[in-house]
């Protein structure tokens, strides 16, 4: 019988964020204080605008990956990880 890891707080609290996020931002790094943006309502569309900004913003120094937050009603936001 496998046991299950205990879920930490922080990422009960994260995931309780991204269950009522009402849009998603996008933000991608450019370089000292410059960001690509984008907004989108649904997580799907938020990864389809972050291959975009990746696209339309190449970087010399490699493969920059923008970062999805899930924000909810409130205003409160949640990082979107891989899985």
């Amino acid at each position: 019988m496998k046991s299950r890891r205990k879920v930490h707080p922080a990422d009960a609290a994260n995931a309780a964020v991204l269950a009522q996020a009402v849009r998603y931002d996008v933000a991608l790094f450019l370089g000292t204080g410059r960001y690509a943006r984008a907004s989108a309502l649904s997580l799907e569309d938020a990864r389809i605008e972050a291959m975009r900004l990746v696209a339309e913003n190449p970087s010399p120094f490699g493969k920059r990956l923008p970062l999805i937050y899930g924000v909810t009603a409130e205003g409160r936001s949640a990082l979107v990880t891989s899985n």
